[in-house]
């Protein structure tokens, strides 16, 4: 049966075929396990960032259910329940979803009358078939359509959600909740609120029932079974329960109690604890959930994906469609190298994908604050302000080249953005100005030598090779190699001194985002002033009130081949999204109406060379990649078929393996290479 998506859409502006974006494909890890269910059929595993990979038990077969072709609302998946033949899914950022053989339902806070739509969570469906829904801060009652009713966790706390909810034996229903206070982690649900429960035997981590209705408490100090009227507590100490931490447990269809612990899954059968003793081979990875099918018992893991338990500890199951070795990109990450290979920067490292052969590869290093590529195609690393030793790393055909900090004239400095200008010269902004570098010769541009102030937030080059440069306080400069020139509030009509990007498009027109003097480096619409042109003694801005931008605060602006702008907005992640101005004519992107994995978009990567934008996404999720349709391009496309997709992408240039040593991952497999 066809699939469709009932999905409410956005009345700002439709999709114009002159600045449409086709071929969406979301790029992503599924090493990354959330939840996973079953069924007499499929094994489900909900990841983060990567969608659901339903797998086919009989045949093994697997099939992603993800944003790019429709098939899940959102790709970053907290929970997922079945129901009357229906498939709950909990999303952090997309709201609620179900799912039948006829398509798709979403609910949000738009169509719902839900506070957010984040984080879903804790499901439990009651017999006169509505429903209770976790998300952040609150617990729903939902009537299928409709939120009817809302009940606040701990309006004290800094985070807080609905893990699990489950029903003893006398009607109770109880409520297992993440309080950052320590307050609200377990609760009794009542029709008029929902009481925090404490009990003395430690932090509640998660609870379940069993078939005679006994609830069952994980908590950080054991085992707590409460049978209506008793609490009985094991731990290691009175039990051969093998650790006391119990992060997850469940029941499997014979009323075992299955437990996961740092290092340990455990059963019990009612009268015996059985460990099974396992070890990650990943450094700071652990164990986030456990489903138990028949005899299979499956865990997922931060970095290792899915799992099996088995004689010999446990044993990976390869994922398909597993395209990125890590979700959890860096915000200012993302560019392309002379091979049109993306290079992206984790907390683990950086790493490559080549969306040609499907291949990935990570390298391990510091944590890396932006990527950049020069006019050679040469990839650079700019490392964060706090890093002790090296600041940059150049990564060119032939090799590696590291930068110490107390090597340069800017160790003193805190560098906010490495760029490149037509001559190839590096410019790096700092917190004490700007450092040009030459060959081998360095140039320093500060208070002392220019009219420059000392913290340059954003630059970019025009035709002529001028450079234009926003900071925080002193307005907008401009350089012509000899001569500085400085535009603020006082002497132009630009609407702050303090600028968070600067774009100039192929007429050499400035394009602006200033900010709000009062919260400059806070990135939210209400903090943003808008999209302004500048072209001297004239700014015309455009913002939420006067044109479909659906935010006034931008992580960054780029200009494609045929000078539209590309804008990636800041903000509600319910109201912002990906804009396209092409001087006239305004395109909004978002997940109702395309497939980008997350409305809110935290860099911009365009590769004219074979006509791609990419899209970096924060946290967790990926990349978003589309086909941008310039009409300057000169690409004579060649179709080529993905690996595992139903989506044919249009690529130029040669396929080959990079001769890389580490980590690779083709086709969902991992590999090292040595």
């Amino acid at each position: 049966m066809l699939r469709r998506i009932i999905i409410v859409l956005l009345a700002i502006v439709a999709l114009t075929t002159k600045a449409q974006l086709t071929d969406w494909r979301n790029i992503s890890s599924h090493n990354f396990v959330m939840k996973i269910i079953h069924d007499q059929n499929y094994l489900y595993v909900g990841t983060k960032g990567g969608g659901i990979v339903k797998i086919d038990k009989q045949s093994g077969e697997q099939t992603v259910l993800k944003r790019a072709d429709g098939s899940m609302t959102g790709n970053y998946i907290t929970d997922m329940a079945f129901h009357n033949g229906e498939l709950w899914v909990g999303t952090e950022f997309n709201g609620l979803a179900k799912v039948t053989d006829d398509g798709i339902e979403k609910y949000d806070k738009r169509n719902a009358d839900f506070r957010i739509n984040q984080h879903f969570s804790g499901f439990y469906f009651n017999a006169d078939g509505t429903m209770l829904v976790g998300s952040i801060a609150s617990l729903y009652t939902f009537d299928g359509k409709k939120c009817t009713a809302t009940y606040d966790i701990n309006l004290l706390s800094p985070y807080s959600y609905v893990k699990k909810i489950r029903a003893d034996g006398d009607g109770r229903i109880w409520v297992a909740c993440y309080d950052a206070l320590n307050m609200y982690n377990l609760c009794l649900f009542t029709p008029n609120d929902l009481v925090q429960y404490n009990i003395p035997y430690g932090k509640a981590n998660n609870i379940e029932t069993d078939k005679d209705g006994c609830l069952w408490i994980a908590t950080n100090n054991g085992l707590v079974k409460f049978d209506g009227n008793d609490f009985t507590h094991y731990t290691p100490d009175n039990s051969a329960l093998p650790e006391a931490n119990i992060t997850d447990l469940t029941i499997d269809e014979k009323d075992n109690l299955w437990m996961m612990s740092e290092h340990y899954i455990t059963k019990y059968d009612g009268t015996n604890f059985t460990a099974y003793p396992y070890q990650l081979n990943v450094a700071n990875d652990y164990l986030l959930t456990i489903d138990v099918d028949n005899d299979n018992v499956y865990v997922g893991s931060r970095f290792e994906g899915l799992l099996r338990l088995t004689d010999h500890g446990l044993t990976a199951i390869p994922l398909t469609d597993n395209q990125l070795c890590n979700s959890g990109i860096s915000y200012s990450s993302g560019c392309i190298d002379g091979k049109g290979i993306f290079f992206a920067s984790t907390q683990n490292g950086f790493q490559t994908y080549n969306i040609e052969t499907d291949e990935c590869h990570i390298e391990p290093m510091g944590v890396i604050a932006q990527t950049e590529t020069d006019r050679n195609g040469n990839v650079w690393l700019l490392w964060p302000w706090f890093a002790t030793d090296t600041c940059l790393v150049e990564i060119t055909t032939t090799g590696k080249k590291a930068y110490m900090r107390n090597d340069y004239p800017f160790s003193e400095a805190d560098a906010n953005l490495i760029k490149f200008d037509r001559k190839n010269r590096l410019w790096i902004a700092t917190n004490k100005g700007l450092y040009m570098r030459d060959g081998e010769t360095w140039t320093t541009y500060n208070k002392s030598n220019s009219s420059l102030s000392e913290t340059v937030q954003c630059m970019d080059f025009d035709s002529n090779n001028r450079l234009w440069c926003g900071t925080f306080g002193s307005g907008l400069f401009c350089f012509d190699g000899t001569r500085w020139s400085n535009y603020t509030t006082s002497n132009s009509s630009i609407p702050s001194n303090y600028l968070g990007t600067v774009t100039v498009d192929n007429n050499n027109v400035v394009w602006l985002n200033c900010r709000d003097p009062r919260y400059p480096d806070k990135m939210g619409s209400e903090f943003g002033l808008g999209l302004t042109r500048f072209e001297g003694n004239t700014c015309t801005t455009y913002n939420h009130n006067n044109s479909p931008l659906p935010s006034d605060c931008f992580w960054g602006v780029q200009v494609d081949a045929d000078n539209r702008l590309w804008i990636a907005t800041a903000g509600d992640l319910s109201v912002v999204g990906l804009a396209c101005f092409d001087g006239t004519e305004w395109t909004i992107y978002n997940t109702d109406n395309s497939g980008i994995v997350l409305n809110e978009v935290t860099k911009i990567t365009l590769d004219p060379k074979h006509d791609f934008i990419w899209l970096t996404h924060h946290p967790g999720l990926g990349l978003s990649v589309a086909r941008m349709n310039c009409k300057t391009s000169d690409i004579t496309p060649t179709p080529i078929q993905q690996p595992n997709s139903t989506l044919s992408y249009d690529l130029q240039g040669k396929k080959a393996i990079p001769q890389f040593k580490g980590i690779v991952i083709k086709n969902g497999n991992k590999y090292l290479i040595k």
